[in-house]
């Protein structure tokens, strides 16, 4: 008996030391941009910021309510919805953790991925208020030091932040909305994995723009038309300047003299009797010498199929330059099971021309909804870095994903 406790005890210590060093590297994860793909729907469509990802709209949330092996009970459509308070307030939440064996020690980590809360405020059609809380972020900053808004702390992605805070004001469905407060600029297409290649100095692993990425500003939104989305903001750069040391550093959070400037455009064509839904599109991210556009394009097969490429070229002060790549599909072989991939590729240049570094990687897993708002992701990945001289690194590793949501 007294083995029997103690081998309980020391598991249940070598579970909650996982938990705990996960915390200090979770990140959140955002939409899925397949799903525009197979549905032909944008992506506002679905989540209250109309990038996509964070709180979802009741559409959103009863889309998910039906998909799974197995259902909860009896679904009654009289009764499905996100909201309460007479449809004024919507709540929400995702907690995802990640199972990594670690091929070179055979080691295996639990890793908390995400871990937020959501709320939204709508008092009528035209304005909504909502936000979503890091609870990971806040965590570690609960437990390391300094405290400094303006630095960083250990654990974190530098400027990564602990909120998003959005009003959101739209006076009719064919005019453009605007959004202000604590928010993150509309760049390309998020993407629930921030591994991809497409938001980072892929060879040094080094994130560009980190996954809850925010900044104090606004930005306008369009999409009057059914095949348009036009984005266009201006943005303090308190966040950004601490991912890149060479952009100034502002004096406060509403200090705008050297404003980050966002613009993003989507087309969305459509060939409604052949069953296919188009996406291209690009973005840029400019705040002094500091630059990063992306372009993107894909195509889906009305609920069966898609195939997606975006590619990334960024530089800054220093003239470090980044080009990277991916490339993704899905198949979806039921509404509860999706086969996916990824290839990335990228190279980045610490000066022009010299110090080149490569890196290639390779994904391959599925989508599994055994019950509506929980997935099951097992995948396996496979890293190469390549220097310009010298002997490269290989890494391949199987993982396993659970999101919780709501």
């Amino acid at each position: 008996m007294p083995n029997t406790l103690e081998m309980i005890l020391r598991r249940g210590l070598k579970v909650t030391a996982m938990l705990a060093f996960g915390f200090l590297f979770a990140k959140p994860c955002q939409a899925i941009p397949i799903f525009s793909l197979l549905t032909g729907t944008r992506c506002s469509v679905c989540h209250f910021n109309p990038h996509g990802g964070g709180l979802r709209t009741e559409l959103g949330w009863e889309m998910m309510n039906y998909t799974g092996l197995f259902q909860w009970g009896r679904q009654d459509s009289n009764a499905v919805s996100n909201s309460i308070l007479n449809n004024m307030v919507y709540p929400g939440g995702d907690a995802r953790f990640q199972l990594v064996r670690v091929s070179q020690t055979n080691q295996e980590l639990l890793i908390p991925m995400q871990l937020s809360t959501s709320l939204g405020f709508v008092p009528n059609h035209q304005v909504s208020i909502y936000t979503d809380v890091n609870l990971a972020s806040l965590y570690v900053r609960s437990v390391t030091s300094p405290k400094d808004l303006f630095g960083t702390t250990s654990g974190l992605y530098p400027g990564e932040t602990d909120y998003d805070l959005t009003l959101q004001y739209q006076p009719d469905i064919t005019l453009p909305s605007i959004r202000v407060g604590m928010i993150e600029p509309s760049i390309s297409i998020l993407q629930d994995d921030h591994t991809g290649f497409t938001s980072m100095d892929a060879y040094n692993g080094i994130t560009l723009i980190p996954p809850y990425y925010n900044e104090v500003g606004g930005e306008l939104t369009y999409e009057g038309i059914k095949w348009l989305t036009v984005n266009a903001g201006v943005f303090n750069d308190k966040n950004l300047a601490q991912i890149d040391p060479t952009i100034a550093q502002p004096t406060s959070s509403f200090d705008f003299s050297h404003p980050t400037i966002s613009g993003r455009i989507v087309l969305w064509p459509q060939l409604l009797e052949e069953g296919i839904n188009g996406e291209f599109g690009g973005s840029a991210l400019v705040n002094g010498d500091f630059k990063m556009l992306n372009g993107f394009g894909g195509f889906g097969l009305a609920d069966k199929a898609t195939f997606f490429l975006e590619g990334l070229y960024a530089k800054d002060a220093a003239d470090k330059i980044i080009r990277n790549f991916s490339i993704l599909g899905t198949l979806k072989l039921a509404d509860w099971l999706i086969w996916e991939w990824r290839y990335d590729w990228g190279m980045t240049e610490v000066y022009p021309g010299v110090s080149l570094g490569y890196a290639t990687g390779f994904l391959a897993g599925f989508e599994f909804f055994p019950l509506p708002y929980i997935e099951i992701r097992p995948e396996y990945r496979v890293t190469d870095l390549t220097p310009f001289y010298g002997t490269g690194t290989h890494t391949g590793q199987w993982t396993a994903q659970v999101h919780f949501f709501y």
